[in-house]
């Protein structure tokens, strides 16, 4: 029987790929923080954007440690700042959030097979080179998320979920320390150190 109206109605917010990598200290505090969107389709277009906290506690990270961004798409990162990253507690809460620079990204690309043992992007920038690694990988899981279930509270969220049991930041051939954590999403306890595939964030429609 064909359909009649969308399964998921509302306004698509953004498409894509984000993974990530949370690294922490001793002491249970961020010490590396690295979030990566592949974007297929936004209301500004295409693009990549990684957000780098080489140094979380820091407003500047020194060069072996940057807080920057690298972006082959500015309105993107713009986009991306005031529409969801600010809403991600650990990352707008950083001290560098405000004030983060932004290299443009020369080349992306990515390596491996999350089917297997090994995953990589690389983004590369004026003087950078970074290196996200994921490896040990569990069975994906697809995920169905409700705005009270999201960070930012405001959007349906669908997702493949790849949780990687290690992980590395890697900075101009020097990986940055710290170790992964546990997360709770959804019930469901995973890593910090994540693929998401096919990512793509709803907006509700408004009530009747």
């Amino acid at each position: 029987m064909p359909l009649n109206e969308p399964i998921t109605p509302g306004t698509v917010d953004w498409t894509g790929e984000n993974p990530g990598i949370l690294l922490k200290d001793g002491d249970g505090n961020f010490s590396a923080m690295a979030l990566f969107f592949r974007v297929a389709w936004s209301p500004v277009g295409q693009g990549q954007v990684l957000l780098l906290y080489g140094t979380p506690d820091q407003v500047e990270g020194p060069p072996e440690a940057p807080n920057v961004i690298l972006s082959d798409n500015p309105d993107l990162t713009a986009f991306l700042k005031d529409n969801f990253i600010s809403k991600l507690a650990a990352f707008a809460n950083a001290p560098a959030f405000a004030t983060l620079p932004e290299i443009g990204a020369q080349a992306v690309r990515s390596s491996g097979d999350p089917m297997s043992h090994r995953y990589t992007e690389t983004i590369v920038g004026e003087g950078l080179t970074i290196e996200l690694v994921w490896e040990g990988f569990d069975p994906p899981r697809a995920l169905e998320l409700s705005p009270h279930e999201v960070a930012s509270g405001e959007q349906n969220m669908f997702s493949l979920l790849v949780p990687a049991h290690a992980a590395q930041i890697i900075v101009n051939g020097t990986p940055l320390p710290g170790k992964l954590g546990t997360r709770v999403q959804a019930g469901y306890e995973t890593t910090t150190a994540f693929l998401y595939f096919s990512e793509t964030w709803i907006i509700p429609p408004e009530g009747p």
